[in-house]
């Protein structure tokens, strides 16, 4: 059975926007869950800061100005994308920058417990490791359930909450599958017990539409290089109002507050998110990632969100009917755009690297995951879709 639908009303504006990706057009692009192309306007932002840095210096009148208001731009295009408050947002270097500041900046007790999945990234797990080793915090796993469901993966968790819970860290998509958690439903419960929520966003922003508040998560953070298409070394943390107060920075600079006695060790943390802010990005990276923003902002994100978890949904159907095919991604309600399988026979390194012969851009994840991973991008064409399950096919056989 054909499992790709006709492109139908979409076609037209995806050619168009794809115009805009150069990285697209040089071949099927189903990688964007570890970059995605830049948008023609962010390399040309970046481009435009580093020539003026070459020919006029990097310390002229206009610069700070210029790049506060880039970083105030920055906070309200991420705000506005993901229904926060400006003051909520803090700009990061990256994903992992955010949960250490979530996870350090709380307040732990030796026998503390937080509760996370078997199959979350290094990125969180590492920050999780060395928070045990040094406050004798337990981590402890909850096991995926046999169904993808809201009600299943609540269950999940609540079944292994003891009274020393204290906090639920765990990510929106998980990187090894693709797999949507019920993060509302996660959170409002998590929120009406009193544990704090950590949510690695890495898969989720820019694919997985949100809203912040209605969600009562406490901590969300995110990349600019993945599904928002933005450069590296730019990323963000969501806090939400209530525990910004709560939550120590940690690891403080120019930009986290301001000094009440210049020969006192005392400072005053910059007003909400903020003060987890040390340091300016790069001016050249933060007006790509303002750039990128912008250009997804006008191209509807809540349409491609949808056009992404419906490119992953038919992926998924297409690729389980492939004889010598094992999925590790599951079919459920909601749907992200990462689609993971493995072939009877052949390591998944070696998958990837024939198909990157033949034009497909995809990456294999390591053991103990060991999986062929897809991101299907709102760019990605159901043609070149059907051509990589032929690919796949003639591979397995």
């Amino acid at each position: 059975m054909e499992a790709f639908r006709d492109e139908g009303n979409d076609g037209p504006r995806v050619e168009r926007l794809r115009r805009d990706l150069p990285a697209v057009e040089r071949e099927v692009y189903l990688n964007n869950g570890t970059f995605g192309p830049l948008p023609r306007s962010s390399g040309e932002a970046m481009q435009a800061v580093l020539a003026a840095e070459l020919d006029e210096g990097r310390i002229g009148p206009d610069h700070y100005r210029h790049s506060q208001a880039m970083r105030e731009e920055a906070r309200a295009l991420l705000a506005g994308r993901f229904a926060a408050a400006v003051d909520e947002i803090a700009l990061t270097p990256r994903t992992t920058d955010g949960l250490d500041i979530a996870l350090w900046g709380t307040t732990w007790q030796r026998g503390n417990e937080i509760l996370t999945t078997r199959e979350e990234h290094p990125g969180l797990l590492m920050p999780l490791a060395a928070l045990a080793r040094r406050t004798g915090v337990r981590v402890t796993f909850v096991d995926t359930p046999e169904e993808p469901t809201p009600r299943a993966w609540l269950h999940a968790f609540a079944s292994r909450q003891t009274p020393q819970t204290k906090a639920l860290a765990f990510s929106h998509v998980l990187w090894t599958s693709g797999e949507v958690l019920p993060v509302e439903e996660i959170g409002k419960w998590a929120r009406s017990e009193g544990l704090i929520t950590v949510v690695d966003a890495a898969q989720a922003a820019g694919a997985i539409e949100i809203d912040l508040h209605r969600s009562e998560l406490d901590f969300y953070a995110l990349p600019g290089q993945k599904w928002l298409m933005g450069p590296e070394g730019v990323g963000a943390l969501y806090v939400a109002e209530q525990r910004i107060a709560q939550c120590q920075p940690t690891f403080v600079g120019y930009l986290s507050g301001t000094l009440l006695d210049a020969s006192a060790a005392h400072f005053q943390p910059t007003q909400g998110a903020r003060r987890f802010e040390i340091g300016s990005p790069s001016p050249a990276q933060l007006a790509g990632f303002v750039a990128s923003l912008r250009w997804q902002e006008a191209s509807d994100p809540r349409w491609a969100a949808a056009r992404v978890g419906s490119l992953g949904r038919e992926l998924a159907e297409a690729l389980s009917g492939v004889k010598g095919v094992q999925m590790q991604t599951r079919l459920a309600a909601a749907m992200s755009g990462l689609v993971a399988f493995r072939v009877q026979g052949r390591t998944a390194e070696d998958v990837s690297a024939e198909l990157g012969g033949q034009g497909f851009r995809v990456r294999h994840l390591p053991p103990p995951h060991s999986s062929v991973r897809v991101s299907c991008g709102f760019y990605t064409l159901r043609d070149e879709l059907r051509r990589f399950v032929e690919a796949v096919r003639q591979i397995a056989a």
